[in-house]
C-alpha cells in the first residue's frame, strides 16, 4: 500500500518542486503565483465545480451527514484552537483566530483534487466529495473576515449589516457563484449538452498542474519563524486533530465507507495558502502562518500514509 500511494503522490510533489524550482532559478516572473492562482480560482475551478454539479443529480449533491461531518471537524478544530491559543498562549482574539484558521483549513483546493483523483480514481462521488470540501471552508472564511470586521468596524456599524456585507462579498466570488449556478441547474434538471460538459471537465483538470506548481511558488516564497510550541500545537490540530474529529463525525453521521475515507483524507490535508494572504491582508501573523503552512505540507506525506495504514487496520481501503 505504501508503494502504491507514494507512486500515486510522486507526480504531485514533482509538480510543487517544479513551481519550487522555477521560482528559485528565476524562470517565471515575479508574480507568477499569484496569476495561476488567478487563473485557478476565477476561471479554471469555477467551471470544473460549475460542470460537476450541474450534472450531478441533486439527491447525489445533498450528502448532508458528509456536509454535517466535514463542516463540524472544521468549526470544532477551529473553537480548540481558538480556545487554546486565547488563554494557554495569552493570545489577543485576532492572533488567536489566524492561528485557529491554519489549525483548521484544509488545503482542498488546490491539493484536494490531484490527490483525491490519484488516490480514488475520478469517480463522480470523488468529484462531489472534493467539491464540498472545497466550498464548505467557506464558513471559516466568513468567521475570519467576521472577526476582523468586527475588530476594525466603526461602533455605530450594527454587527447584522457587517455580516451582511460579508456574505454578498463572499456570493460574489467565483467558487461560491459556480457552486450555486451548478446546484441550480441541477435542482431544475437543465442538461448541460454532452461536448460542453466534457470542454468544462477538460477545462477544470488544468486546475491541477496550476495549482501544484504554484503551491511550489508560494512555498519557497514563504518567510519562516520557528517558534516551537506555537507550531506544534497548530500542526497537532490540523494535522492530527481535526482527521480524527473528522472520523468520529463521519461515524456518528453513517457516512458511507467510500465517502468516509474520503472524508479523513480530505479534512487531513495540509494548511491551506489562503492562510497567508489573510494573515498578510489583516497584518496579523505573517511569519508564524507561512511557517505553519511550509511544515504542515512537508509532513504531509508521512500523516497521509499514517491514516491509509490506520484506516487499512480496520479494514477501510481505496
Amino acid at each position: 500500500m505504501v508503494t502504491l500511494v507514494i507512486c500515486a503522490l510522486i507526480p504531485i510533489f514533482l509538480m510543487i518542486i517544479g513551481g519550487g524550482f522555477a521560482y528559485r532559478r528565476e524562470i517565471l516572473p515575479e508574480n507568477s503565483a499569484a496569476v495561476l492562482n488567478g487563473f485557478v480560482c476565477y476561471f479554471t475551478l469555477p467551471a470544473l465545480i460549475f460542470g460537476t454539479l450541474a450534472t450531478t443529480p441533486v439527491h447525489e449533491i445533498a450528502q448532508l451527514g458528509f456536509i454535517s461531518a466535514f463542516t463540524g471537524s472544521m468549526v470544532v478544530s477551529y473553537l480548540l484552537m481558538f480556545i487554546f491559543s486565547k488563554y494557554v498562549f495569552k493570545s489577543h482574539y485576532t492572533e488567536s483566530s489566524m492561528r485557529a484558521l491554519s489549525g483548521s483549513f484544509p488545503n482542498c483546493a488546490f491539493l484536494g483534487l490531484p490527490v483525491m483523483l490519484s488516490l480514488f480514481g475520478s469517480g463522480k462521488d470523488v468529484l462531489i466529495a472534493t467539491t464540498l470540501a472545497i466550498l464548505l471552508p467557506t464558513v471559516l472564511i466568513i468567521i475570519v473576515v467576521a472577526t476582523f470586521s468586527l475588530h476594525r468596524a466603526d461602533k455605530d456599524k450594527s454587527v447584522f449589516a457587517i455580516l451582511c456585507s460579508i456574505m454578498i462579498s463572499m456570493l460574489k466570488t467565483p467558487l461560491i457563484a459556480s457552486a450555486l449556478v451548478g446546484i441550480m441547474f441541477s435542482v431544475l434538471q437543465i442538461q448541460l449538452p454532452e461536448f460542453l460538459s466534457k470542454s468544462l471537465h477538460s477545462f477544470g483538470m488544468t486546475s491541477i498542474p496550476c495549482a501544484l506548481f504554484a503551491v511550489g511558488i508560494v512555498l519557497c516564497k514563504q518567510k519562516i519563524e520557528l517558534k516551537w510550541v506555537n507550531i506544534l500545537s497548530v500542526n497537532f490540530s490540523k494535522m492530527v486533530l481535526q482527521p480524527v474529529i473528522a472520523a468520529i463525525l463521519l461515524l456518528l453521521f453513517k457516512v458511507p465507507e467510500n465517502m468516509f475515507l474520503m472524508g479523513v483524507v480530505l479534512a487531513g490535508m495540509p494548511a491551506a495558502a489562503l492562510t497567508c494572504v489573510l494573515a498578510q491582508e489583516y497584518n496579523t501573523l505573517e511569519m508564524e502562518t507561512s511557517t505553519f503552512l511550509l511544515i504542515t505540507t512537508l509532513i504531509y506525506l508521512p500523516c497521509l500514509l499514517g491514516t491509509l495504514a490506520i484506516a487499512n487496520l480496520f479494514g477501510i481501503t481505496f
